[in-house]
């Protein structure tokens, strides 16, 4: 859940990133240390902490499933890469368990896909939510996620935040 000061007007959203080409989406996004602040939006200035996974964090010792996992209760959104022309696929069987570990508090949180139509198409059939964008790696145009992203976030968290104390 994002954490919002209101008296700052300063919003922070936790976003995981899985997959093989999530370092290639971070770096178009200019990402540093795993932080981006945006300029003012809507009159709150977001921040944005990405953590990035494997295309099958359970794989192997399975310590970012781990990491993974700690991470849902705090998710704000989710974003997945895949490049298939590159041979950086995803993983469905992955992509299941993802669902089945956010369900049911957060299969719906905003979430977008960097990759082929696939994985948007199995993505939104398992969340039942719609994937917000959907870019393929090849092309540069990695802020179009960003900007899905920060509306459909900034819209839920500005709704749900309590007015200021009358004085």
């Amino acid at each position: 859940m994002a954490d919002v000061d209101a008296a700052q007007h300063e919003v922070v959203f936790r976003v995981a990133v899985i997959g093989s080409v999530g370092s290639r989406l971070l770096d178009l996004l200019k990402v540093q240390d795993g932080e981006l602040s945006l300029g003012s939006v809507a009159g709150y200035k977001p921040r944005f902490l990405f953590q990035v996974f494997a295309d099958d964090p359970w794989a192997n010792e399975g310590s970012d499933g781990a990491r993974f996992e700690e991470a849902v209760p705090s998710l704000d959104a989710i974003v997945f890469t895949d490049d298939f022309a590159a041979g950086c696929h995803y993983v469905s069987a992955a992509v299941e368990r993802i669902a089945k570990t956010l369900s049911p508090l957060k299969l719906r949180i905003p979430s977008a896909i960097f990759g082929g139509p696939a994985l948007a198409e199995d993505w939104s059939s398992l969340s039942g939510a719609p994937v917000l964008a959907q870019v393929d790696p090849k092309s540069d145009d990695a802020p179009s996620i960003l900007k899905a992203l920060v509306k459909a976030l900034l819209r839920s968290n500005i709704r749900s935040t309590p007015p200021p104390p009358v004085a």
